[in-house]
């Protein structure tokens, strides 16, 4: 059951953290660090891109203190700029935390190392296929399996499945149709020591995504649409709580192989 539990919630924090990671459809996208995790990326974009070229999504929105945003276009603009740089990483905080790398080349991948209440578990998602190291050994996801610890990891993969899609972070942000920027910038530092005077953007108020009521969304982006950190108070798996990350690393050469 103690397996089973941590499973569950790392997968609930990892999930909550990939709503903003999506973007292996037709766009890059990037993810927190600390450790590993997702990449993103317009057609021009790759791990190893050293330009970054604005968003064309991102180019007409209006990121000035005070701007209000529609929902629509901003949810564009964001799988576009987490897409941007084919790669990175983000550091997670929430009741289990830990460091992600990710890679959209050629297809979403990233690697987990977390922390929670019941201890440290790593988390593997490779073309596809999940796996999952709770203290034990790897599992790797199998549905058609008769073990009951593979198919979890199994259903876990197919959480992440869907997260990763870059159309459900477009979906997520449009679900609240008005966003506001900030009257002030804030100063935000990142997993990697900088600090970039960022735009705060604010959900106007409560929303609900695919049934999961999502009591605030907030986005932080430098000058240019860079990715900088989110925040999300959310109800997951029965459970509600605050999930931040904070993205560093963009764009960086990033493999990510199965645990074994």
């Amino acid at each position: 059951m103690k397996t089973r539990q941590r499973i569950l919630v790392a997968a609930s924090t990892a999930a909550c953290a990939a709503l903003l990671l999506a973007g292996c459809s037709a766009e890059k996208a990037a993810e927190p660090a600390a450790s590993a995790p997702p990449k993103v990326a317009e057609a021009s974009a790759s791990p190893t891109t050293s330009a970054r070229t604005v968003p064309t999504s991102c180019a007409g929105l209006n990121l000035n203190l005070g701007a209000q945003l529609e929902g629509g276009a901003l949810g564009q603009c964001v799988s576009a700029a987490l897409s941007s740089y084919g790669s990175g990483r983000m550091h997670l905080t929430a009741d289990t935390f830990g460091e992600v790398e990710f890679t959209y080349d050629p297809s979403y991948s990233f690697s987990a190392h977390l922390e929670g209440p019941s201890g440290p578990i790593s988390m593997r998602y490779v073309d596809g296929e999940m796996w999952v190291d709770s203290g034990a050994g790897p599992v790797k996801g199998d549905p058609n399996s008769e073990d009951p610890a593979e198919q979890l990891v199994a259903v876990t993969g197919e959480l992440y499945r869907f997260y990763s899609d870059l159309q459900q972070t477009a979906e997520l942000i449009a679900a609240q149709p008005a966003w506001t920027v900030d009257s002030a910038r804030d100063q935000v530092t990142t997993p990697g020591g900088d600090t970039i005077e960022s735009y705060k953007i604010v959900s106007d108020g409560a929303f609900s995504w695919n049934g999961m009521p999502v009591s605030e969304f907030i986005l932080w982006f430098g000058d240019d649409w860079v990715p900088v950190g989110t925040q999300a108070t959310v109800d997951f798996l029965g459970t509600s709580g605050t999930h931040t990350q904070h993205f560093y690393d963009l764009g960086a050469p990033i493999t990510i192989a199965p645990l074994s």
